[in-house]
């Protein structure tokens, strides 16, 4: 069993100045960030690239320049790997986010590897099948060019989808697919080798299901106590947020994409 995190920004003491308000609720201190790292030493830290599927897989969506500035010196002072999911039309033009000389030394470093979130960050469960189409496209082929690797990964944005979606993502040349809805990973049956092999000779494994691989989410609140029931992972902690994430995703599904971003916009500014 697996447990895979979702981390976004990070920020060094109390200055959250490069982070925009309504990312704050997710932005993860420095200092907690490194706490964390130190309790996953106990864990065994991987990609689902490897033989074995490790305990934790590292994720970070959207591509904040604090991803290379913070969370890349750590995990290699710590030889552990993370997966990237980046957002195309922030770099290079986002405040606060990285460029693309900046995403490419990101991706030089062993370990790190890049993955797509979208073009734009727009939810593809809004989107028509040509535009879908072209989110799922274009945004591979900039990180591919900018990265000088293969983008073979993609996070949902907002862990949106549907049919469509899922029905694109092979043909798009996606091997794996993660989301937002919370929960651990039990690989068996999950994955199936691929005749591909990354740069250093390992075999790849492509999805072998349609769901998104469930992640957890680290906030900012997240307490170092919490933290070790997710890495457990403690069941009882999972099956409590699964009630909590059904019930949000009810809400959602009431209001619809735009009228709940903009809820979570609202609460997240107070």
């Amino acid at each position: 069993m697996s447990v895979v995190l979702m981390y976004h920004a990070l920020y060094r003491g109390e200055d959250t100045s490069a982070i925009d308000q309504e990312d704050l609720p997710y932005a993860v201190s420095e200092a907690d960030f490194i706490q964390q790292l130190d309790l996953l030493q106990q864990k065994q830290v991987g990609l689902f690239d490897q033989d074995n599927a490790p305990d934790i897989v590292i994720t970070f969506d959207d591509g904040h320049a604090s991803n290379l500035e913070i969370a890349a010196p750590l995990l290699l002072e710590r030889e552990m790997p993370a997966i990237f999911f980046v957002t195309s039309d922030f770099i290079g033009n986002r405040p606060g986010f990285m460029n693309g000389e900046q995403l490419a030394m990101l991706a030089g470093m062993p370990g790190m590897c890049v993955g797509s979130h979208g073009v734009s960050h727009r939810f593809l469960d809004d989107l028509d099948e040509a535009q879908l189409r072209e989110e799922l496209s274009e945004s591979r082929g900039r990180l591919e060019a900018w990265a000088g690797r293969e983008c073979r990964s993609i996070s949902f944005p907002g862990g949106r989808y549907n049919d469509n979606t899922l029905n694109l993502l092979k043909d798009t040349g996606y091997w794996q697919w993660y989301g937002s809805e919370i929960g651990t990973v039990d690989h068996v049956g999950s994955f199936l080798p691929s005749n591909d092999r990354t740069d250093s000779g390992r075999q790849l494994l492509v999805q072998n299901r349609r769901s998104p691989i469930e992640r957890v989410a680290i906030r900012r609140s997240t307490s170092i106590e919490e933290f070790a029931r997710m890495i457990g992972p403690d069941e009882a902690y999972y099956t409590d947020h699964r009630r909590r994430s059904q019930a949000k995703a009810l809400l959602r599904r009431v209001l619809g994409n735009r009228l709940y971003h903009g809820l979570y916009k609202f609460l997240s500014a107070r």
